[in-house]
């Protein structure tokens, strides 16, 4: 973990809320796939907190490694991102995290399952780069709610050109672009399918998703790594905002998703139970169904 001042390259608008920031930071340290950072424009103390974004794409040069991060405007934080320019400085923090993890391909059969959803894709694209450097044959799932100008399918192109647009699948809920529905649909239809079985699943994406990723990977006896989201204060553990439950010898424990995370097995995590409907005091129904 190092905390440098980065210059960005460039920041450009892709569509919608999506940017793309392309920064130079003088380090050339290694970043494994699943790995993130915290990051904050160096000439700005509000608000005073760093934004975590995983590590997109990576190059390592000579004396410094060029990075892409993918991000969505949705606060205060993201906003002064997005105001970034070519030249501006920003601290960088990281790597940090765990990472995703990579074993060597068997003789036989080594293909492997990427799913993702919404802004989990870009988790992911170092981890499918990795892979095929590897000998693996990774097959992207990939969810979102629609395909149009606002909130497209961000990153898939990079992944049509990295991975072959037939080992790329997407779905929309509204039914815009690929398969209509929800991606863990597509992938549980690609699993009945005996002929193809993924070695290992990987997954990014929003928690009922995960968990649906989570139970076809026990159903299907697949191993399972899920990338959490979480919101972070600090990134290495200190403040302690961004626990998960999770099992560990046969009891159940918190850890923090910053540290120990953001990785995890999937039959590891311990889900939070929804909450249960309450009347309240106007009789109406509370509560997540």
């Amino acid at each position: 973990m190092m905390d440098v001042t980065a210059t960005v390259l460039n920041n450009v608008r892709e569509y919608g809320d999506y940017w793309r920031l392309r920064v130079k930071i003088p380090a050339r340290y290694a970043v494994r796939p699943g790995q993130f950072a915290m990051i904050r424009p160096s000439a700005q103390w509000e608000p005073i907190l760093r934004r975590a974004m995983v590590f997109y794409r990576v190059e390592r040069g000579a004396h410094a490694l060029e990075a892409e991060f993918i991000y969505r405007v949705m606060g205060r934080g993201t906003r002064r991102l997005a105001q970034l320019r070519s030249g501006d400085r920003l601290d960088v923090l990281g790597p940090l995290g765990n990472g995703f993890t990579i074993g060597e391909p068997p003789p036989t059969g080594r293909d492997v399952a990427l799913v993702s959803g919404g802004i989990g894709i870009p988790a992911l694209y170092l981890l499918a780069a990795e892979l095929r450097r590897r000998g693996f044959v990774p097959r992207l799932f990939h969810g979102d709610r629609t395909s149009d100008v606002e909130r497209g399918l961000i990153c898939v192109d990079d992944f049509y050109a990295l991975l072959g647009r037939d080992h790329v699948l997407c779905t929309t809920e509204d039914g815009s672009y690929g398969q209509r529905g929800v991606v863990t649909d597509l992938l549980e239809s690609a699993l009945q399918n005996r002929a193809w079985r993924p070695l290992a699943l990987y997954a990014c994406g929003p928690e009922p998703m995960m968990k649906r990723v989570a139970q076809l990977a026990h159903q299907f006896h697949i191993p399972a790594e899920l990338s959490l989201e979480a919101a972070m204060a600090c990134g290495f553990g200190v403040c302690l905002a961004c626990v998960q439950r999770v099992r560990r010898d046969d009891r159940i424990t918190y850890v923090r998703v910053c540290c120990e995370g953001p990785v995890f097995r999937a039959e590891d995590i311990v889900w939070e139970e929804p909450m249960v409907d309450r009347p309240s005091s106007g009789g109406a129904q509370n509560g997540t169904p």
